[in-house]
């Protein structure tokens, strides 16, 4: 049962491919010592599908002084859309952040039915319990692909991407213009699994699909057009982030921090008391961390193929060993350094 309910919460390049690990996106060279190091700023523009762990994402790149979110948006997923992104701008309005653009996708796939359950969007749309602040405002928001397609036009600097949620926004964002592919210097999604079964019976305990994660399940469609878009891709599958945890220990540090990490702290002890749990993943949270800092965690250039057909397999992303690479995985991370950066990053953020 507590497993269901920590699940419930989660949340190709083109060419010769090197065998060995890949080199790091433009977008993150900065980072690669240490969130400490003085590195070049990492654009960033931030989708998830309204989840709290992609909220404490959104939180921790927020609060770190090497990152600069220029977009944040929401997928179909977990959350509507149009209602989550509406907290998100409200809670940023409270702490005084200023300057993002905000984005809302369409609230369904691009192809198929394979929603998360009805009761957790609807605990999406009550901000997940957290007090919801300016509740009597309304903030601006564009179309998500629009506003991805924008910005990645815009920016001074090849964007990375961050996408915690389905694809479905930067799939529909490729499809609008396809040139953006020359302005994202590497897109860093948690999604998929590789080795490990999959999660859809975590939050549908009568289905058979075994072989599934949740955040490509939900939309596979548009997951196949981005792993085949030419984009670089750095994947953090549910074999890595199986394998990483935070306690109370962890966010009492990151409380030392200011106003975001407190935020974010807020929303795993709420999680811990809701569960009455010691630990709890940090799927998204860990995607970021590596995102900042990809020495976390050992990449392997891989082929993954994403079943589209409805059925048993339905999202499964299928290693193809005898095709090119497509994706960098993320399968052996850091356990203890990506925990210890967290508590660096956040206890240090102003």
């Amino acid at each position: 049962m507590l497993m269901a309910l920590l699940v419930a919460v989660c949340g190709s390049p083109t060419g010769p491919r090197p065998t060995e690990a890949p080199a790091r996106p433009e977008a993150s060279t900065g980072a690669q010592e240490g969130a400490s190091s003085q590195g070049s700023e990492i654009q960033v523009v931030f989708d998830d599908d309204g989840s709290p762990d992609g909220t404490t994402a959104l939180f921790y790149l927020l609060s770190h002084p090497q990152v600069s979110v220029l977009g944040a948006s929401i997928s179909y997923g977990e959350a509507h859309p149009e209602v989550y992104i509406q907290h998100i701008a409200r809670k940023l309005d409270q702490l005084g952040i200023y300057g993002i653009a905000f984005g809302a996708g369409q609230d369904s796939p691009l192809a198929g039915s394979n929603e998360f359950p009805e009761w957790m969007r609807q605990a999406a749309g009550e901000f997940w319990g957290h007090p919801i602040p300016n509740a009597d405002k309304t903030y601006p928001v564009q179309d998500a692909a629009e506003s991805m397609v924008s910005i990645a036009n815009q920016a001074s600097q090849p964007v990375a991407f961050f996408v915690s949620g389905p694809s479905t926004n930067l799939a529909q964002a490729l499809r609008l213009d396809p040139s953006i592919r020359d302005k994202i210097a590497a897109v860093y999604i948690m999604g998929g699994a590789v080795h490990v079964r999959g999660n859809i019976d975590d939050l549908l305990p009568d289905a058979d699909n075994n072989v599934a994660e949740w955040n490509i399940y939900a939309d596979p469609q548009a997951a196949k057009e981005v792993f085949e878009s030419g984009l670089e891709i750095y994947l953090v599958p549910l074999d890595a982030t199986n394998q990483v945890t935070v306690g109370r220990e962890d966010t009492a540090v990151w409380r030392q921090g200011g106003a975001s990490a407190k935020f974010a702290a807020d929303i795993y002890d709420a999680l811990f008391d809701a569960w009455d749990a010691e630990e709890a993943p940090v799927w998204d949270l860990m995607t970021a961390a590596i995102m900042v800092r990809p020495d976390l965690c050992s990449f392997e250039p891989l082929h993954l193929e994403v079943t589209t057909t409805a059925g048993d397999s339905a999202g499964q992303t299928v290693l193809l060993a005898d095709e090119e690479p497509n994706a960098y995985v993320c399968l052996r991370p850091e356990v203890d350094l990506i925990k210890q950066s967290l508590k660096d990053d956040f206890s240090a953020s102003p």
